[in-house]
This record gives C-alpha cells, structure tokens and sequence, in this order.
C-alpha cells in the first residue's frame, strides 16, 4: 500500500499500540481524538480489511461466546509503513 489513508495511518498506530479489536480502536478514537479528528465504525472496518488484504496488519478469529470477533496485530510491513510515514 504506497499511500496510506488517515484512518489507515491512525489504525496502525492504535494497533501499535496495543489494541487488537475494530471496537477497541473506535472506543479509543472517541476518547482520544475525536475533537480534532474521528472516524465511524463504517470507515474502521473496511480499512481493516484494507490493511489485511495489503498485509500490514493479520487478523485472527477470536470469537466470544455468539459473538463474531476479530483481532488484529501489526505484520513486520505494517511496523515498516508505520514508521515510513
């Protein structure tokens, strides 16, 4: 991915973070910087998907319970597009 996204460079970095979950990241985008800058569930989840299909970042099932559930880290080439940008 040669050019990234802001809400693509801010999921990199929130993942670099720590936080593993679409839902995760949206809760800390609220809190964080939602006064100068936000991003709706509808744009987090398709650029995860982004990200994983560019292999930047891996996603595993991790289910709870009924409820349907996917974590993501950063791959070595998302760490690289993080730190490039």
């Amino acid at each position: 991915m040669s050019t990234l996204s802001p809400t693509a460079r801010v999921i990199l970095g929130m993942l670099k973070l720590g936080l593993r979950t679409g839902y995760e990241i949206k809760k800390a985008i609220d809190t964080s910087t939602r006064f100068f800058w936000g991003a709706s569930f509808g744009q987090i989840y398709p650029e995860l998907h982004r990200l994983h299909e560019a292999g930047l970042v891996e996603a595993r099932d991790q289910p709870r319970g009924k409820v349907r559930r996917t974590e993501y880290t950063l791959t070595p080439a998302g760490e690289r597009a993080l730190h490039d940008w």
